[in-house]
């Protein structure tokens, strides 16, 4: 599906998007129906009311259609105020004060007066490389919306003042430029939306909402599969709407600097923290110290920032790399193109890190919080994870094994589908067509095949009757 949308939107920009803005009306037309319904139903009691005075009046037809609205009323009613009640889940992270960060805030409200908009609420600080606007909707319904800014801390790490600056204006300006002016963004911001329904639905499990958890459930990971190369479109005209307060080879430094950093942390440092703690019965307790204590290591890291060379292999690895059809994020190569540059030039050096410019004499505090939630959180999760592919692979091992000596049952086969699809993402069908071949191998022996029988024949020696 994901092929087919991106060559879709390729093709025929101009229909994906008309097809994209069609798809994104079901949802405000499934949220808004309840209610609407309800005021039509009280409408038609309000008309009624003259006649409503014998109870002949319910026997006739006008009686049973006005005892069905009121069914209708109380129905609507009902799932209204469950959406009314519908309560997001907060962002997971450190909310930031303006007493403890000035510099922070004074660098958001600097950006904030050349973009008019959005307005920003809050400030939170997480443990992932990203910026972003998280808009939610204050009373369940998709109207009167808040703005959190959500900063990740290794952003703060690894780019500069000036860099940050840039990547804060293209995220403010990307919704002042795009609000209600280009058809991308508002299938962006619906997208992320939707998700944000989904997700708050899936924690509720009152059997009154289960009408908006199924439908929910299927309705936004199809729209935000099918919308993915809008958002791609909408995160490069978010470059372009930065150039109307920026130089475009200083904003080419921030995004130069801004692939250096996601290729460091992903290639390399993420990357050993990680196989440090899988490897925790061989190291010492200092070295599970540190690893479990990242961001302060992150801190300490000067290679990566003042290192030339180093940083000239992780802007090349990014120029290299291809585009993912499945990531709504442009690689390095795309923008660059977007943003009419040709070559990559010098490799942008980070000498003062934002975090140190920014956060001030509260940063050592920020970044044991940080180092808390990121073992609260992203490494509970990765740890669970890690035990369960564990188990998966000493699962499907010992039924691989199995499977070359005895037939394996519906469910082992099953089974051994299902975890090689989670562990290589193999397709269930040839994972599924594999096994059954090998237990065909076991109920049709060789010794039953033509060839089987003409080489047992080959092999053994004539009996002497005589």
């Amino acid at each position: 599906m994901a092929m087919r949308v991106n060559t879709f939107s390729e093709r025929y920009p101009r229909g994906y998007l008309c097809a994209a803005l069609i798809l994104m009306l079901p949802g405000y037309f499934f949220l808004f129906l309840f209610p609407w319904f309800a005021f039509e139903g009280v409408s038609v009691l309000i008309a009624a009311l003259p006649d409503i005075k014998t109870t002949e009046y319910w026997l006739t037809e006008q009686g049973l259609t006005v005892a069905l609205w009121l069914l209708v009323i109380v129905f609507c009613l009902f799932f209204s105020l469950k959406i009314f009640q519908l309560r997001f889940p907060r962002v997971q992270g450190l909310k930031m004060s303006k007493e403890l960060a000035p510099a922070l805030y004074s660098l958001i409200a600097g950006v904030r007066e050349l973009t008019q908009r959005p307005t920003i609420k809050d400030v939170v600080l997480t443990d992932q490389y990203e910026l972003r606007i998280d808009a939610t909707p204050r009373l369940g319904f998709p109207f009167l919306m808040s703005n959190t800014l959500v900063i990740g801390m290794p952003m703060l790490q690894t780019l500069s003042e000036a860099q940050f600056r840039g990547e804060v204006m293209r995220r403010l300006g990307q919704c002042a430029s795009g609000r209600f002016r280009r058809p991308t963004h508002w299938i962006y911001r619906t997208r992320l939306l939707w998700c944000k329904y989904q997700d708050a639905l899936q924690k509720r499990k009152r059997i009154g909402e289960l009408p908006l958890r199924w439908f929910f459930s299927f309705y936004a990971p199809l729209f935000a599969g099918f919308t993915v190369p809008a958002a791609r479109k909408d995160e490069l005209a978010a470059d372009v709407a930065v150039l109307e307060w920026l130089n475009d080879r200083d904003y080419f430094e921030t995004v130069k600097s801004s692939a250096i950093a996601e290729v460091f942390l992903d290639a390399c440092f993420w990357r050993k923290v990680y196989q440090s703690l899988k490897e925790n019965a061989q190291i010492t307790s200092d070295m599970k110290k540190e690893a479990l204590n990242p961001f302060e290591k992150l801190e300490h890291i000067s290679g990566h920032l003042t290192s030339k060379e180093f940083r000239k292999k992780c802007l090349q690895g990014a120029f290299a790399e291809s585009q993912n059809i499945f990531n709504m994020g442009p690689v390095l190569r795309v923008r660059m193109e977007n943003l009419g540059q040709s070559k990559l030039r010098d490799v942008p050096i980070v000498e003062k890190t934002a975090a140190a410019a920014c956060l001030g004499n509260a940063r050592e505090n920020y970044v044991s919080i940080i180092n808390k939630l990121w073992r609260s959180t992203t490494f509970s999760s990765w740890k669970a994870d890690n035990e369960k592919q564990r188990a998966d692979i000493k699962t499907v091992k010992a039924l691989s094994q199995k499977s070359r000596r005895r037939v394996l049952g519906i469910r082992e086969m099953l089974s051994y589908a299902h975890i090689a699809k989670r562990l290589r993402g193999d397709p269930l069908r040839s994972s599924l067509r594999k096994i059954v071949k090998r237990n065909f191998c076991h109920l049709w022996p060789a010794s039953l095949n033509w060839s089987g029988f003409q080489r047992k024949q080959k092999t053994t020696p004539p009996n002497d009757i005589f």
